[in-house]
């Protein structure tokens, strides 16, 4: 079983979200390129635990129109938007989304169900 979330951004999470999250846990999460592609992978102790597509810039009202005004309202704009897949257990995709939770924390990036749409981090703030 795979298990899926929408990484929403306000910004690149390239450009230092990443690396932000990655020193929260002391370093053990890293988010590097796989190669021959934009994509990176999540790695905890080197080992890959999910992949997650390239961000791509989606204008603010595609956004509303794909995951709800709501989601819309709380980015006020254009938003980077991955898809993250993590093709293990439920253990890992845990993992994955703590690390993914950590880099939107104190921004308006979200975390996203994509079957439900429901918002993960809703209870975050930011």
């Amino acid at each position: 079983m795979s298990y899926d979330f929408h990484l929403i951004c306000d910004e690149d999470p390239r450009e230092g979200r990443f690396a932000y999250a990655s020193a929260q846990f002391e370093d053990k999460f890293q988010v590097t390129a796989v190669a021959g592609s934009e994509n990176s992978v999540v790695k905890l102790v080197g080992e890959g635990l999910g992949l997650i597509s390239v961000p791509t810039l989606t204008p603010g009202a595609e956004v509303g129109r794909i995951f709800g005004e709501d989601v819309a309202k709380q980015l006020a704009g254009d938003a980077w938007v991955s898809e993250v897949n993590c093709p293990h257990d439920k253990d890992t995709a845990e993992a994955v989304r703590s690390f993914l939770m950590i880099t939107v924390i104190g921004t308006k990036g979200l975390l996203i169900d994509p079957q439900s749409y429901e918002v993960i981090n809703a209870e975050w703030g930011s």
